[in-house]
C-alpha cells in the first residue's frame, strides 16, 4: 500500500533531500514521515509528537504501512526528543511561527547540526524569518502553496554562520520567493494589501496612531511595487 500526499503535506515532503534519518517535530498522522520511507528518501525516521494521542495515531498509521522497523515514534516537548547528529533533516510543521522559533531556540544546537530544516508556521513568518537570519541560519528555499483560500508556505533552511543584513520587508516576504517569482506570490501580495486598508480604516477613526499608520503604509506602498514587479 503506497501513500500519496497532496498540497501542504507533499510540499513539505518534496523539501526534504535524501538523507539518513528524518526527525518529523509535530508529525500529527506520521503521513510525511511514511511517505519519505516509502519513497526511499530518507532510510529510518523519528515521529514525535507532544500529545499523547497524535503519537497513537501515528503508530496505528506506521504499523497499517508497515512501517514500524524503519519510523520510531517518540513522546516529548519539541526537538527535546531527539539528540544532537541524530537526525540529518528536521520537520517543524502545522504550528505559529512563535511556537516554533521557541522550539528552535530551546535546542539550538541540535538545528545547527542538522544538514537542513524543512519549516512551515501556520502564522508571523516574520518572526521564523527574523529568528533564522538572527541565528545564521541561510533560508536557501522558500516556496507557498495553496490550500483552497489559504496559503501556506514552506521554508528550507541550514546553518550557515553567517548573519544576515535584512530589511524589514525582507520578513514579511521571503527573498527567495520573490527572487523565484514564486506563481502564487501577486496573488499573496494583494491579499495583504487588502488586509492593510482594513487595519488603516480602523486606524482613521484613532487619532493618535500617526507613526503606526505610517508603518503599515509603507508596508502597503512595499507590496504594491512589488505586486508591479511582479
Amino acid at each position: 500500500m503506497i501513500l500519496n500526499l497532496k498540497g501542504r503535506l507533499k510540499l513539505i515532503a518534496d523539501k526534504v533531500p535524501k538523507c539518513n534519518v528524518l526527525a518529523d517535530i509535530g508529525t500529527d498522522h506520521a503521513y510525511i514521515p511514511i511517505y519519505l520511507v516509502q519513497n526511499g528518501v530518507c532510510q529510518k525516521a523519528i515521529a514525535s509528537d507532544v500529545k499523547i494521542g497524535p503519537v497513537k495515531m501515528a503508530s496505528n498509521n506506521i504499523s497499517l504501512y508497515k512501517l514500524s522497523e524503519k519510523i520510531e515514534t517518540r513522546l516529548g516537548n519539541g526537538l527535546d526528543t531527539i539528540e544532537i547528529n541524530e537526525a540529518d533533516s528536521i520537520i517543524i510543521a502545522g504550528m505559529g511561527g512563535t511556537l516554533l522559533t521557541e522550539l528552535l531556540e530551546a535546542n539550538k544546537p541540535k538545528t545547527v547540526n542538522a544538514d537542513t530544516l524543512v519549516l512551515q508556521p501556520m502564522n508571523d513568518l516574520h518572526v521564523v524569518r527574523k529568528w533564522l537570519y538572527d541565528n545564521a541560519f541561510e533560508i536557501y528555499d522558500e516556496e507557498m502553496v495553496a490550500e483552497g483560500p489559504k496559503i501556506y508556505f514552506v521554508l528550507s533552511a541550514k546553518f550557515s554562520g553567517n548573519e544576515k543584513q535584512y530589511s524589514d520587508f525582507e520578513l514579511y516576504v521571503g527573498q527567495r520567493l520573490i527572487e523565484k517569482k514564486d506563481p502564487l506570490l501577486g496573488a499573496y501580495c494583494r491579499m495583504k494589501v487588502q488586509q492593510i486598508d482594513k487595519v488603516l480604516e480602523q486606524l482613521e477613526e484613532m487619532k493618535e496612531n500617526d507613526a503606526l499608520k505610517s508603518q503599515y503604509l509603507r508596508q502597503k506602498i512595499d507590496y504594491i511595487n512589488l505586486i508591479e514587479k511582479l
